[in-house]
This record gives structure tokens, sequence and C-alpha cells, in this order.
């Protein structure tokens, strides 16, 4: 994997709707039997894939399906889908906030996540605080953390509020620091959502500047989810559709997007 900074080798991820476990202590049993013995899950063979817009009496389903590909060091790649698509549950589990219900993950490299508003920092903390707690989780010390705390803040543009808690920011406040944390601490891979659509216009900017900066002056990472298709062609080397939990189309920016825009388009 020299050259290879992820590797998703056959990933599903399956959830039941509206409740945890299987509902039935004989079901989870069975679950947990079959996981123990490294045999499918039972539930797994009747389930369907997730889409939002379908009834279904089943209450399993499959947020991705069979989910492969590798994503190059240096490279950026942009991930689309509508909503429901599977996209935050692949980042989830790209960013081990969750494990895949089966295939496997080699990431080589550390990973700064930016998935949602409140993902990553502890409200209780200050600002300031949470830079240090997020530079520890990266492995940085306190003295690495020193060097870079200056150029956080400042790109981040909260200076006034830094020794505040982050649970007294705005969402706009909090994202504008968390990208700055993510941009500025030494991660090799960067996970972003849709989340940069919470600032506005001149902070997207500068983050989009960020991005391309980080990616040619020191070769990191990206996977960028975003419905913003002028900032994923500006941004991205290759993209990903997904469709209902599966891989509908991987390639050319350029197509893909039109592959994309043209299933938004009513019939």
């Amino acid at each position: 994997m020299s050259d290879i900074a992820i590797r998703i080798n056959d990933v599903s991820k399956m959830y039941r709707l509206g409740t945890l476990g299987s509902k039935t202590l004989h079901g989870d049993l069975n679950r947990w039997w079959s996981r123990v013995r490294g045999k499918e899950d039972p539930f797994s063979s009747i389930i369907e894939t997730n889409e939002i817009n379908k009834v279904s009496t089943n209450p399993y389903v499959w947020s991705l399906k069979n989910i492969s590909f590798d994503v190059m060091k240096g490279e950026v790649i942009g991930i689309l889908g509508r909503n429901g698509a599977g996209k935050s549950t692949l980042l989830k589990i790209l960013s081990r906030i969750t494990n895949p219900t089966s295939g496997d993950i080699k990431i080589d490299g550390r990973i700064a996540s930016l998935l949602e508003v409140g993902t990553g920092f502890h409200p209780e903390l200050t600002g300031r605080e949470n830079v240090y707690m997020n530079g520890a989780i990266l492995g940085m010390n306190r003295k690495e953390v020193n060097q870079k705390i200056k150029e956080i803040i400042d790109f981040s543009g909260v200076e006034g509020y830094i020794e505040t808690p982050v649970k007294r920011y705005s969402s706009g406040m909090y994202v504008r620091l968390a990208f700055s944390v993510a941009a500025h601490l030494q991660a090799d891979i960067l996970i972003l959502d849709e989340v940069l659509s919470v600032g506005d216009m001149e902070f997207q900017k500068k983050c989009l500047d960020k991005m391309e900066q980080v990616c040619r002056n020191e070769g990191r990472t990206i996977i960028y989810v975003s419905h913003n298709l002028w900032s994923v062609e500006k941004m991205c080397s290759h993209a990903i559709y997904l469709k209902n939990g599966r891989i509908h189309q991987n390639g050319i920016v350029k197509e893909v997007i039109a592959t994309y825009s043209n299933d938004l388009m009513p019939a």
C-alpha cells in the first residue's frame, strides 16, 4: 500500500430501522453467535438496500452494500449522492466512528474528520482546549500544537471566543474552528462532510483554497462529500457516485457529475 492511502474492500453496513439490536433476545443471540463463529449475519440475506423514498416492511436495510475502491495518497476524491445514499455512513466507517458489518478497510496515515457540527469537540472545553485535545488524539504533543495554534486561531477567525466553551459557539463559529483544526494539525487524511455549507461564502472559499494548498504543497489526501457540484469539480481529481448504498459510478469528475445531475432531473 505504499501509494495507497485508503483501501476499501467489499464493505457493507447493515442497520435495523428505528431500534437497536434485533428487538428480541433470541435474535440478538443468533447474531452474536454468528459473529463468534465468523459466519454471516443470519438476517443479512433477507434485507434490502436503503431507499428513503421506498416503503418497506423489512426492518433491516443495507446502508452500504459491497463498496470497494482505493484512494491514492495526495488524491482529492469527491463523494456524490442523494440523501440516504450512504455517504455519511461511509465517512463514519472511515473515521472509525462505526464498524462495517462486513468487509475490511486499510488506512495508511492519521485521519482528521469533520463530519457534522458537534463531532470532535468537547462542549464543556474552550476552543483553545479543544485544539490541544484534537492534537493529542492525532498523537501530537503540546509543543507541536503550540507551533500551530496561532495559525489555527488566525485562520478560524474566532480569536475573540477562543477561551469560551464551544457549547456557546454558533454553528458557523464551530465549523470555522473545527475546519481550521483539521486543516492545520498533522493529519495525513482529511475527511470532510457537507458541514462547510454552514459557513458563509467567504469562509467556504477560504476553506477550498486551504484544501488546494494542503494537497498541492503537503500531499495530503482528502475525501470530500458535498452537494455543491461546483466545489467538487474544482477540488477533486476523481469522484464516486453512491446510489442506494452502492457505487453507481466511479471515475472522471465531470462524467460522474453529469450522471448524478441527470439522475436529479425529473423524468
